[in-house]
């Protein structure tokens, strides 16, 4: 829904209001006082393999389930995991899942996708935050610059591996991840942070959560960055800086003891600092020049759930959404409005019966360019779906049968019939094996169907004014929606209270992807039409993630994950097989040291791309964290990341919809954090 499109340049923040190390300075002379502290951070030993194990997820069905229980390639990241990780971005907390291809760009701008056809506009993971779709329309995927919130309020990230769409609809193909924030009862209280350093140029964050009544509680937060632009190949500054201010809400009440709802919503302002590559052969486009870019947005999120007198539960969400941009390229206003309904039902001790319906408007007002010009430059359009699953139990406890499908009525992309089976058998408390076969769809972007688009100009080596031929992508109105069928197998063992395994195994069938082909060439304007593939695509892989307690005081985890893309060669898209890496891999190592002193580290190795655009050697970064808590509520800490090198390249800005550039390389940072809970 955030439409930052910035196809041709770096999509980069440069903001309002300057922070620095003053201000962490100023917060490490506060006196503490011996309040009680409302929210404890937990040590290690305050989770055993057993517990991991039956952490709730809710994205995969819709329903509260354990990890240990999901038919799918399920892992959550936690509160914890992400404070002692160091990550201060969600993009940066998302490395910590198995499956994931999480690779930065610059400051600002990461490429994250699974399982394969990563981009700046991956298009095939749908993310939620509290359920609100964050994917948006206009060219498909997300702009990760524009997903935030106080990372300390965050109470799980669930990541499903695999297609979603049964439950959340089209362009749930490859993943869905849904960033799931704290009830407002579990922020009570006051919290404090602030920290900087050399990238992180200063961060502050504060919140504030009471009590409504008896049973009502909210919270209300602001928080604040600026961040350091990357360096070139050379070790040169960019102008990629990233600014950002934002504030929200929470509400959670009864309206009975039956029922409840939560209101809650996000307000921010973003600026990024952007530098435009050339997009046509006359002016303003046919030069390379730096731009502050803004971005600011509002969302408000009503959620009424409870139990019908027959004992079933239901559901009703409505969310509204609006963001505006301003870009060298193109500027846009963008409304949204949602409302989702669900209903469970027990019919019987063995079925657990779940359907919905949602409801989509969507009204977007562009300023074109010679950039990027849509035609309307005003639409206002809905999608529609419903959705039906049962969960058979055949055998109790030991083997249960998933049936699902959603019928999806896009205004592009036309009407989509997406089933599932997925298949459960757990033969005893250790082992469990799961598998399932899918059909998911992904629906056409609104910049596929409508936009013209200047990708840049390619020499001719003939004297001006002839010496550059214009390549423009046209649009297709006619698109089909790219389709996947999937097969998965699961098997996880929790060998001990101290050991677990879970690998899953894929096979994903890919067929109409959105591609280029070669139009017409007129004068000295080339055109690329947006087409649907007349070739398949396959893409198989492993995904390994294991968990050691070796002490009450020290954990080990690690993943590793291996992708092969059989991808057909294609003169006009020769880079979609080399945009993802074939071997990831994480290692962590925690530590909870005598005198309330916390250690963390972790080695990461990303494989190499190898694709024309994407020439991108592998590498292998370490980060460090230290911690130390002097006070009950109160922790100083600092991280030092990609410690192996001074610089090193993730991702270049490239993709379908921009020509190559050279890379941006991410920098060694280290920078100081305080929380103070009170």
């Amino acid at each position: 829904m955030k439409a930052k499109i910035w196809l041709y340049g770096r999509y980069q923040i440069q903001a309002t209001n300057r922070l620095n190390l003053f201000l962490l300075g100023m917060a490490l002379n506060v006196t503490i006082p011996g309040s009680a502290v409302a929210e404890t951070a937990p040590d290690i030993e305050d989770f055993s393999i057993n517990e991991l194990m039956q952490m709730e997820v809710s994205s995969a069905s819709r329903k509260s389930q354990t990890v240990s229980d999901t038919a799918a390639a399920a892992f959550v990241i936690s509160q914890d995991d992400i404070r002692r990780s160091g990550a201060t971005s969600i993009p940066d907390a998302l490395r910590l899942a198995p499956g994931l291809e999480v690779a930065q760009i610059n400051a600002s701008v990461w490429a994250v996708t699974a399982r394969g056809f990563n981009g700046r506009y991956a298009n095939k993971l749908l993310v939620l935050m509290d359920g609100r779709s964050v994917y948006t329309p206009l060219f498909s995927g997300v702009f990760w610059d524009l997903q935030d919130t106080l990372m300390e309020d965050i109470e799980r990230i669930e990541v499903i591996r695999g297609p979603g769409a049964v439950m959340w609809g089209a362009n749930a193909v490859n993943g869905v991840i849904n960033i799931i924030t704290k009830k407002a009862k579990d922020t009570q209280g006051n919290l404090f942070v602030a920290g900087g350093g050399n990238q992180e140029r200063g961060f502050a964050g504060y919140r504030h959560g009471g009590r409504i009544g008896d049973d009502g509680s909210y919270r209300v937060y602001a928080k604040t960055f600026e961040r350091d632009t990357f360096v070139n190949s050379a070790g040169e500054g960019l102008h990629d800086d990233w600014r950002s201010v934002q504030g929200g809400f929470r509400i959670d009440d009864r309206i009975s003891n039956d029922s409840r709802y939560t209101v809650q919503g996000d307000v921010y302002r973003k600026t990024i600092g952007n530098t435009v590559v050339p997009q046509t052969v006359l002016p303003p486009f046919n030069r390379e020049f730096n731009v502050d870019e803004h971005a600011d947005g509002a969302n408000l999120l009503a959620r009424w759930e409870g139990n019908f007198s027959d004992g079933s539960e239901f559901m009703l969400q409505g969310y509204y959404d609006r963001v505006n941009f301003n870009a060298a390229a193109l500027s846009d206003n963008q409304d949204m409005l949602d409302i989702d309904f669900q209903h469970r039902l027990h019919p019987n001790a063995d079925h657990d019966l779940m359907w919905g319906a949602s409801y989509r408007f969507i009204h977007s007002t562009t300023v074109n360019t010679s950039a990027i010009a849509f035609t309307p430059n005003s639409l206002g359009y809905h999608n529609g779906s419903v959705f039906v699953q049962d969960d058979i139990t055949l055998i109790d406890d030991t083997l249960r049968l998933t049936l699902g499908t959603k019928l999806e009525e896009s205004h592009f992309g036309n009407t989509q019939v997406q089933p599932n089976a997925r298949l459960m058998w757990t033969p005893d408390q250790v082992h469990s094996v799961w598998a399932s076969v899918s059909r998911a769809s992904r629906t056409p972007a609104r910049g596929e169907a409508q936009a013209n688009v200047a990708l840049g100009g390619v020499p001719t080596g003939l004297p001006a004014p002839f010496d550059q031929v214009q390549v423009i992508a046209q649009p297709n109105p006619n698109l089909r929606a790219e389709k996947i069928f999937a097969a998965e197998i699961g098997y996880r063992a929790q060998w001990t209270e101290k050991f677990s395994t879970d690998i899953t195994a894929f096979s994903n069938h890919y067929s109409d992807l959105v591609l280029f082909r070669r139009g017409e060439l007129v004068g000295l304007t080339q055109s690329l039409v947006w087409s649907n593939a007349q070739q398949d695509f396959t893409t198989r892989g492993i995904e390994i993630a294991s968990e050691w307690h070796v002490l009450d005081w020290m954990r080990f985890s690690g993943n590793y994950s291996h992708l092969k893309m059989e991808i057909p060669q294609d003169p006009l898209n020769p880079d979609i097989a080399g945009l993802s890496p074939r071997h990831r891999g994480s290692l962590r190592w925690q530590m909870d040291l005598p005198e309330k002193i916390k250690l963390d580290f972790t080695l990461r190795h990303v494989g190499r791309l190898h694709s024309t655009s994407q020439a991108v050697p592998a590498y292998t970064t370490f980060d460090a964290r230290l911690a130390y808590e002097p006070y009950s509520g109160v922790e100083f800490a600092v991280i030092a990341q990609n410690l192996f090198s001074p610089s090193h390249p993730e991702y270049k800005d490239s993709s379908a919809l921009s020509l190559p550039s050279s890379a941006v390389e991410v920098p060694r940072s280290i920078y100081g954090k305080l929380s103070w809970r009170f």
